[in-house]
């Protein structure tokens, strides 16, 4: 080993280390701040203005003079890892961001008051309107049943809505090294399910003046963010008018009006279903047609969902994602075995030619079509195929993607804990991951036939080809980290093994 290897290898070292503590204290004073915050949050809202409810699951704020819901946070889903950290929240304001829900009667303005408050439910009335606001929280978990009710009939239709303004989701972690660049990365817009366009999204600011409306029986609209979203589903008993509206004051409104809610009764009223929760698919798939859509797969969705199924699948075992996701890796690679073996068969035979064809190339190096013809003549002879190692890998490729866009979006990976790793869904913060993936990576590539005549330059740069590939997982969520590891580790002993049954290696 070179003194320059040396000293490389003591520059990442000395850099990692630094890396880690900056990391560490950084998190360590967002932790600090949360909980000094949860300390003092129940005395961050007047008791006159609001009223709060709650369940195993929910926590509700709720504005008594407008009957909006403006706050929920996930009782079990923490926004940090720790004991006394306040749930993961979906509506709420922090700064300039809004987003609540609202819902009630065209055409009327109530001004609430409370009637009755129970743990669970609150009752509003506007006794001069003669409107009254029943939410509470429903047996099945992460649902709210908000009943709007007029004591006579009144003019207008019954309406639901969710409010937001543009910007991130609350509580979702934005810097690098929290998992910022794979939270960022997911997808942010209006999504709309009926029974003539199953799943349509739109971004906000591709709603056009016009906005989008859409007549349906049934059907939900939500608005789809990364892990925790709400959705306003529809019943089956009643036609509603899906809507998305542009900006009005910098707030987005989507919704729904109920189209055959009037009747010639004394009594109007209308439930609405408001889902405020977690994206787990199974558990959306049982709640509302088309509803697990909302987990955006990606390109290649139609294996990224059968792929989370079969996970899902081996949890249920196990009871662990990181070794839930080492053997589904495992099985994967079992699938892919025989055409991974035909492609190490092919690498293995250029590897063994690879000093004859050194050897065509000086000889008839002022000669290109003689070199061309001694080349074609040599691979014949000994069944070498340049591209053989290439279409394999193009054959997994959308696997790979696949499985990708599965572990970034799933909220079962968030703060579950795999060994020393307290969080799959973030970056390695102890760099164990990377610093394997590279190792593997270069050992792999010592093994790889390197191109006749290789250019020196191209080859110093192919050299520190796995260093460079590895400080993306820096980045990377540490579940995609050992995803790779298991998978490179698995395939170079797969190639190692071919490579000596084919007597690749005995030129070494």
């Amino acid at each position: 080993m070179g003194i320059r290897n040396i000293y490389w290898g003591l520059i990442v070292l000395l850099s990692g280390a630094l890396l880690f503590e900056w990391t560490s204290e950084k998190r360590s004073d967002a932790i600090q701040q949360h909980l000094k915050y949860a300390e003092s949050f129940d005395s961050s809202f007047v008791s006159d203005e609001y009223v709060k409810i709650e369940s195993e699951e929910l926590f509700l704020i709720v504005s008594v003079k407008t009957g909006s819901i403006i706050e929920t946070r996930l009782k079990k889903y923490p926004v940090e890892n720790v004991p006394g950290s306040l749930g993961f929240r979906v509506f709420g304001q922090d700064g300039a961001f809004n987003y609540y829900f609202k819902s009630g009667f065209t055409k009327s303005s109530p001004v609430f008051a409370v009637d009755v408050i129970n743990s669970d439910s609150v009752r509003l009335v506007d006794d001069e309107l003669g409107i009254s606001k029943l939410i509470s929280l429903s047996d099945e978990p992460y649902e709210i049943l908000v009943l709007d009710s007029s004591s006579s009939a009144i003019e207008g239709k019954s309406f639901a809505g969710l409010y937001r303004t543009a910007g991130r989701p609350l509580d979702l972690k934005s810097d690098a090294l929290s998992g910022g660049m794979m939270n960022n990365g997911s997808y942010l817009g209006v999504a709309i399910s009926t029974d003539s366009k199953p799943y349509e999204t739109t971004k906000l600011n591709q709603i056009d003046e016009s906005g989008i409306e859409s007549l349906s029986k049934s059907g939900w609209v939500a608005f789809v963010q990364k892990y925790f979203f709400a959705a306003l589903i529809g019943s089956e008993d009643f036609i509603y008018n899906f809507y998305a509206l542009p900006s009005e004051a910098g707030l987005f409104r989507m919704g729904y009006t109920v189209e055959n809610s009037s009747n010639a009764s004394s009594v109007f009223e209308h439930e609405h279903r408001v889902f405020v929760g977690p994206k787990i698919r199974k558990d959306l798939m049982g709640r509302a047609e088309n509803l697990e859509l909302t987990i955006e797969m990606g390109w290649f969705w139609f294996l990224a969902q059968p792929m989370v199924f079969a996970m899902d699948a081996i949890n249920t075992y196990v009871g662990n994602w990181g070794l839930t996701i080492v053997i589904f890796t495992l099985l994967i690679k079992l699938v892919f075995w025989p055409i991974t073996a035909k492609s190490f068969t092919s690498m293995a035979a250029m590897r063994k030619i690879t000093p004859e064809l050194n050897e065509i190339k000086q000889r008839y190096k002022s000669d290109n079509q003689k070199i061309q013809a001694e080349t074609m003549k040599l691979f014949k002879e000994h069944g070498a195929n340049p591209l053989g190692g290439c279409l394999p890998i193009f054959i997994q490729m959308p696997f790979f993607i696949g499985f990708f866009f599965a572990l970034r979006e799933m909220v079962e990976l968030r703060h579950s804990a795999f060994g020393v790793w307290a969080d799959l869904s973030v970056p390695d913060p102890y760099f164990l991951f990377p610093v394997a993936f590279a190792v593997l990576m270069t050992v792999t590539q010592r093994l790889n036939p390197q191109p006749a005549g290789m250019d020196p330059t191209q080859a110093q740069v192919m050299k520190y080809m796995p260093v460079m590939f590895s400080l993306f997982f820096v980045f990377m969520p540490a579940a995609l980290g050992l995803y790779m590891v298991v998978n490179t580790g698995v395939q170079l002993a797969q190639q190692a093994y071919m490579y000596k049954k084919s007597g690749a290696l005995s030129s070494d």
